[in-house]
């Protein structure tokens, strides 16, 4: 009997030992949770948060002026290809005629007094008998004032006879370089024989651009384009610049131009010179650039994608790291008076510069932000 009543004892005893052990403990910790209980980290006042002097938050926060800068800008316009106005040539036949001859094909290389053509003229027939006829009438003139000289110098005729004689001459000689002159400019010698051919020659190196002429075709019409020359050794990049953007571009600026249909290929230059007007249809002002084309590869009405560095004004500045999302909208902590006194505020930002953003309103230059840690006051929000 004893024996079972000392095992109820000692076992009641352990059991009043652990329940002791748990009291302690459970009073341990809540009088442990009142003494360790964080300070309060901020304060909020009028919409105002506000960082204690003891709160950890202090070391944590970033607080910097707002900055302004003068960024520039890459704006990004549609632009193509065209020949130079002083490159593209338009051939002319300087007379009427048959064409007896001519291999000229859209796109053919030319090179500067190749033939492009021959052409048979009743023109040039008449040009090679204006020639001699001036020849033979300067020949019997200069003749004439021989005799004149010669009978003045023995006393058998006036002085007005030789002046008369003298001035028939300087017409006869001003009558034959005019006909040697027309001959030059149908492209003949003029010492050829009058087999009434002319033949036109490339002025310039350069690309067939279009032609008319064809064997067996007449030529009725001298003021007629019958073929267009292009020389792209240098080609032109035209700009299209909106309305809006106009007055951000001026002569000099970088300018870079991607050829859409040769991946890789550029052409860097500065804005060699700007239209006076806009398109009425397009509201748009061209802006022109130069670029070597020494393989040809760059073609007239050939697409490009243009890069040109314009300057903006003043705009503020911020880290990314400042900018907070609260209800669909972007804010910041904006100084407010006192340090570490602080006001969420919207702001309207632009496209991305790096690490940094453009504000577009919501703050100004001078005023204080918090860039980093902010997230700890929108936590506390």
């Amino acid at each position: 009997m004893q024996a079972p009543f000392l095992r109820r004892l000692g076992l009641a005893a352990l059991i009043a030992i652990v329940l002791l052990g748990i009291v302690i403990t459970i009073i341990h910790e809540h009088g442990a949770s009142h003494s360790d209980r964080p300070r309060a980290q901020l304060a909020r006042e009028n919409g105002m948060v506000i960082v204690t002097d003891d709160s950890p938050l202090m070391k944590r926060l970033h607080v910097e002026p707002v900055t302004t800068s003068r960024l520039a800008h890459g704006l990004r316009v549609p632009g193509m290809i065209q020949a130079q106005p002083t490159r593209s040539i338009n051939i002319l036949t300087p007379v009427t005629g048959h064409v007896t001859a001519t291999s000229l094909q859209p796109g053919q290389i030319v090179h500067k007094g190749d033939v492009l053509a021959v052409l048979a003229s009743g023109d040039l027939d008449q040009a090679y008998a204006d020639l001699l006829k001036a020849r033979a009438q300067e020949t019997y003139q200069a003749q004439v004032v021989k005799r004149a000289q010669e009978v003045l110098s023995i006393g058998g005729n006036a002085r007005k006879d030789l002046d008369s004689a003298s001035n028939d001459l300087a017409q006869a000689r001003a009558e034959r370089q005019r006909a040697e002159r027309r001959l030059e400019s149908l492209n003949s010698r003029t010492d050829q024989d009058g087999e009434g051919l002319v033949r036109l020659v490339a002025p310039i190196d350069g690309l067939v651009a279009s032609t008319t002429l064809a064997p067996g075709v007449n030529i009725t019409d001298a003021t007629a384009v019958q073929a267009v020359l292009l020389d792209i050794s240098q080609v032109q990049i035209d700009a299209e610049i909106p309305e809006e953007s106009a007055g951000m571009v001026s002569v000099g600026q970088p300018m870079n131009a991607a050829i859409s249909a040769l991946p890789g290929r550029h052409c860097v230059a500065p804005v060699q010179s700007i239209d006076p007007a806009l398109h009425s249809d397009t509201r748009r002002v061209i802006a022109h650039i130069l670029c070597d084309n020494p393989d040809g590869a760059l073609r007239p009405n050939m697409f490009a994608d243009v890069e040109i560095a314009v300057q903006q004004p003043d705009m503020v500045i911020i880290p990314k790291t400042a900018l907070l999302m609260n209800n669909d909208r972007l804010t910041v902590f904006v100084q407010d008076g006192a340090p570490m006194h602080f006001r969420r505020r919207a702001v309207t930002v632009s496209y991305d510069e790096g690490e940094s953003v453009r504000v577009l309103s919501g703050l100004q230059g001078g005023e204080h932000i918090v860039t980093r840690g902010a997230i700890l006051l929108n936590d506390n929000d």
